[in-house]
């Protein structure tokens, strides 16, 4: 697989390349220094393979170097807005939200090929292929042996989704209690930069992507500081299963609001060390995301062509998303 560029990269490689450049700056590292890819992954909450994939995004840009297995700091100062991609990326994001919204309302089968996406939604064969990269990187896709793609299984009914919930409620504030909890150092910060924006953004159908990434590593965030492998394997599973879910967004943009607010009430919490208010904080918001009412539509930013906009009367409450 080619190095990632800002074009090509994914939402997870440019947000976990900007955070290594937080991290950098927070600390004053200077051009010269050598980095640790297992110490970047541990700092930052995640395994090394994302780790590596941020590091090859930053070298493409010239702020770092590979020197067999180090890597040596070349441009700590390297404006972040450089990660931003130049191009596709609203395109690619709203390819994402219409394949989302036809697995949800069963008009796109468990089984596509490329030719088929690109014939379903008009979408060019490059945005096709970067959508179904992201999608297999998250694991929602995998490639058949012979031709196509086969999507993996999500949250297909009421009961997975209300299912989910529950075992969600049960694991997520228990992390909080763990004996080893422990923020890793400027996780807040950077979830309070990765959140805020989205107050102040005029919602589009495509923001769901950038969205859901952000709240996905929210969650994750937190369950891999409880030092409890078990737990954030159980939560890493549960974002890759509600993926498609909160990429089709159904709830409307006044709902992402109070879903920002209370992820930050929940780190402001977490700061002032008060972890029982905050498990019962994180308990209290997945029960209310679990009580959500889907929002009428107007239909995805793609439709398949020679078709309308969805009923919204149509019974999607199984793949209504929840944060």
């Amino acid at each position: 697989m080619p190095d990632p560029s800002p074009a090509t990269a994914s939402p997870l490689q440019r947000n976990l390349a900007r955070s290594i450049l937080d991290l950098l700056k927070d600390r004053g590292a200077a051009p010269g220094e050598r980095l640790s890819r297992a110490a970047l992954a541990e700092a930052l909450g995640v395994s090394r393979t994302p780790v590596n994939g941020a590091v090859a995004l930053l070298e493409s840009l010239g702020a770092v170097v590979t020197e067999g297995r180090a890597v040596r700091l070349l441009n700590p100062d390297l404006d972040a807005s450089a990660l931003r991609p130049q191009g596709e990326e609203s395109g690619v994001a709203r390819l994402l939200v219409a394949i989302a919204r036809g697995r949800a309302d069963g008009t796109l089968p468990e089984e596509v090929s490329e030719r088929q996406l690109a014939q379903i939604y008009g979408a060019g064969r490059t945005a096709v292929a970067q959508a179904l990269g992201r999608l297999a990187e998250a694991g929602v896709v995998t490639r058949n042996r012979g031709h196509g793609w086969r999507f993996a299984e999500g949250l297909s009914s009421l009961a997975d989704r209300a299912a989910s919930y529950r075992f969600r409620m049960m694991i997520e504030p228990g992390a909080l209690l763990e004996p080893g909890f422990a923020l890793p150092p400027g996780f807040a910060d950077r979830m309070r930069r990765a959140h805020e924006p989205f107050l102040r953004r005029d919602w589009k159908d495509a923001d769901a992507v950038p969205f859901f990434e952000v709240n996905a590593q929210f969650h994750i965030g937190l369950a891999e500081a409880s030092g409890n492998r078990f737990i954030a394997a159980a939560v890493a599973q549960q974002n890759r299963l509600r993926m498609l879910a909160n990429y089709s967004w159904r709830v409307g943009p006044a709902r992402v609001a109070v879903s920002v607010r209370e992820h930050l009430t929940i780190l402001d919490t977490l700061q002032a060390g008060d972890r029982e208010r905050a498990a019962l904080q994180m308990r209290l918001h997945l029960a209310d995301a679990m009580a959500l009412q889907p929002a009428p539509t107007d239909g995805c930013t793609l439709q398949p062509h020679g078709t309308s906009p969805a009923n919204p009367a149509e019974d999607v409450t199984a793949r209504t998303p929840g944060r």
